[in-house]
Order: C-alpha cells, then structure tokens, then sequence
C-alpha cells in the first residue's frame, strides 16, 4: 500500500464539542466512533448520518483520556483510575474495574480482541482479559523518577498487529516491549530526540 499523501487529505466532516475529546476509537470500516471527553463522558458518534449527534454510554467520576475498542467491547479508562467495560450492541455497561491507584492515561486493544492494555501515572502497565475483566499481568519496569528527580508517568501504550506484543511509553522517552503471554519484557528502547 502506497504512503499517503498529505497534500491531498481533505476536510469531509467537521464536528464541534464544547469539551476536550481526550481519546478515541473507531469501529473498522464504518464511520462509528467512541470518545472519551473531559466531562466525564464515553459517547458514540456515527459519521455517517447526515447530522452526527454523540450519544452517550455512560460516565466515569473525571476525565476519561482512553477508550480501545475489542470487538463488541468498549474499554475505557480514566482519572478516576476505573476501568469501565462496555457492550457497544446494547449500549450497557458490563463491568467496572479500579484499576489504577492513579490516573490512566492510555487504553489499548489487541487486534483480535482478547487483551487490552492499561497505563497510568502509577508507573504500571495491566494487561486484562475482554471477556472476563480478569488481570493477566503486571508490567513494571519503567523508572518512577526522571534523571532530574521529577515523579514520571506512563504516558503510551500500543499491542502489535499480531496481538502478541505489548510496547509502553513514559514521560522521558523510555519504551519498554513486553510479551502477553508471559508478561516477560523483550526489549527496552530509548526514544529521546
């Protein structure tokens, strides 16, 4: 597949929201889509109506800055350090998770739906089960200080196509590779400048 071409990406909708929206994802090859916003809120929007409206799932009690999409399942994380499962189909909530001691910062979705990842300001990344809510792994190993003595967060987390990998980012640039299966971290990489 040829790279794109920036020069020709065109303007095709535009939407306004009086919040931030903090995350998002899209269900494949629709124009669905699921935010996380600074007013509590996960709604859905579908760009392919005429006139997009966003609905709304349900709330978290702060910001929610991650939502990853696993099939039928929503997962979204937020200040409030929950984990809040989704069913998209019956618009329902499934489970709630207190997850972190601190706040999340970034949920990601394995291609083929079995794990999500969550990262927050505790410094840990969890790995969960979609279809229970059960957690698989801890992942620790990113400094909980910068080199100047600041408290670091753990800012990125992204699951390989192939489902089997798990990379994570802090604030300095440090990136960490993890396998899911294990929980056994394959590489550490530092990504400043």
């Amino acid at each position: 597949m040829p790279a794109a071409n920036p020069e020709k990406i065109k303007l095709v909708k535009e939407l306004s929201r009086r919040d931030i929206v903090f995350a998002v994802a899209r269900k494949p090859h629709t124009g669905q889509l699921f935010c996380g916003c600074s007013d509590f809120s996960v709604c859905e929007i579908d760009l392919d109506q005429a006139k997009p409206e966003p609905k709304e799932l349900g709330r978290h009690d702060s910001y929610v800055t991650g939502v990853a999409l696993a099939g039928s399942t929503l997962v979204s994380g937020g200040y409030d350090g929950r984990l809040i499962w989704w069913n998209v189909e019956s618009r329902s909530q499934v489970r709630v998770v207190d997850a972190h001691r601190k706040w999340i910062r970034g949920v990601a979705a394995a291609p083929d739906g079995s794990v999500v990842a969550s990262v927050a300001d505790d410094m840990v990344c969890r790995v969960w089960d979609v279809k229970s809510g059960r957690l698989i792994h801890e992942l620790r190993g990113h400094a909980e200080r910068t080199p100047t003595h600041f408290p670091s967060l753990l800012f990125a987390c992204a699951i390989s196509p192939d489902s089997r990998q798990v990379a994570t980012g802090d604030k300095v640039g440090h990136v960490a590779v993890w396998d899911i299966q294990s929980g056994r971290k394959l590489a550490a990489l530092d990504a400043r400048n």
